[in-house]
């Protein structure tokens, strides 16, 4: 099956995993979206005055009750292997030089960098995998993919560049299918970097709602099998069209007019061959912090004008996962379209000034889910956007 405008072969989604603060697998990521449930809770290791805030999306464990050396590479095979699990079919009928991989992240195994500087044991494999290339390579040996292997470290944009690299190593014919994975974990340093930035929310983000006042960290594994239209399952949720841009403005703070993410959207539109009336929901980075709600805000408008479709934000429900931010959230639009179901904004209260009217609290049935944008933002002035489509 090929996009009969540019001739390019159609990328479908063929598996999903996933390790969340609110549980391990899709099914749990599934029941959340359905109650409107929050994962974040207070987390006694982040209780100290150098900390802003203790409240964090914590996946988990996913060892047997061992405190891990290695939780960006256990969270990440975790996530693969229920992802490959779905897929199955898909992965048996691909050869291994035609399985590839992409990993997003933008710490990797930073864990292992916190021991060595306080002085506790760190395996020589949870050393090795402080490097992103060095991680992806191991995911990629351990789950079979001989084929082209990427990292992608783009701030918090790295997830959707992802599934773009994924779907391009597709398009041009170097792979059948592609393992594309995100992860990042809970640190110190993650919790106390954006602490250093005064943008922790003490009591947990509230995306667009009117007293809003920072970010949640959070962890996840998250994972998607990308694969030739023909090879995934009839009816699979296909990537339409995709765009990235930089705004250009600051090193954490977004262009306040939402200018750069409005360009990625008309270039995700144009590239799926839509317009924007077409879009039937918008998954929203929303982190919870004035300024980047306010852009996506200012961006929604400026492409929809008034009749701004429905969306919402999941990092009420999961925290910021940073580098699996991006397929974590993508996984919760597949599953909306699956389910035919509309979202919510977990921990929202009172929507915040300038916000559309279109903001969902709650989660609801659709008329139709045809087409869903999901967007991403990022430090530096990164922005992404991705549509999907029923095949």
């Amino acid at each position: 099956m090929c996009d009969p405008a540019a001739n390019l072969p159609v990328v479908a989604v063929a598996g999903c995993g996933a390790v969340t603060a609110v549980g391990e697998g899709v099914g749990a990521l599934r029941a959340a979206m359905r109650a409107n449930a929050s994962g974040l809770r207070a987390c006694e290791r982040f209780r100290h005055p150098r900390f802003q805030s203790s409240v964090v999306g914590a996946a988990p464990a996913t060892t047997s009750g061992v405190e891990s050396d290695d939780p960006a590479f256990e969270l990440a095979h975790a996530a693969l292997h229920e992802a490959a699990g779905e897929a199955r079919e898909v992965l048996s009928a691909t050869l291994p030089t035609r399985l590839g991989l992409v990993l997003s992240t933008t710490k990797a195994n930073i864990e292992a960098l916190e021991r060595l500087a306080d002085g506790r044991p760190c395996s020589d494999a949870a050393r090795r995998h402080l490097q992103p290339d060095l991680l992806a390579a191991d995911l990629a040996a351990l789950h079979g993919a001989r084929g082209p292997v990427q990292c992608v470290s783009v701030a918090c944009t790295s997830g959707l560049v992802a599934l773009q690299q994924g779907a391009k190593l597709i398009q041009r014919g170097a792979a059948d299918a592609v393992l594309v994975v995100g992860v990042d974990h809970l640190s110190a340093f993650v919790v106390g970097g954006f602490s250093s930035l005064k943008a922790l929310d003490p009591v947990g983000c509230r995306p667009f709602d009117r007293d809003r006042c920072g970010l949640s960290p959070g962890e996840a594994g998250a994972a998607m099998v990308l694969a030739r239209a023909e090879l995934a399952p009839r009816g699979a949720v296909t990537l339409r069209g995709w765009g990235t841009s930089n705004d250009a403005n600051h090193m954490t703070g977004p262009s306040r007019d939402g200018s750069g993410l409005a360009q990625a959207i008309r270039a995700a539109l144009g590239a799926a061959g839509l317009r924007p009336e077409e879009i039937d929901y918008v998954n929203a980075h929303g982190t919870g912090t004035p300024y980047n709600d306010a852009m996506e805000s200012a961006a929604l408008r400026g492409v929809f004008g008034e009749a701004c479709p429905p969306f919402s934000g999941a990092k009420g429900m999961l925290g910021h996962t940073l580098g699996a931010a991006g397929i974590v959230e993508t996984i919760l639009c597949v599953l909306a379209m699956r389910e035919r179901l509309l979202p919510g904004t977990p921990r929202l209260g009172a929507s915040a000034d300038g916000v559309p009217a279109s903001l969902v609290r709650e989660p609801r049935a659709a008329e139709r889910l045809d087409h869903v944008l999901k967007l991403s933002t990022g430090f530096g002035g990164c922005n992404g956007a991705l549509i999907l489509g029923h095949g």
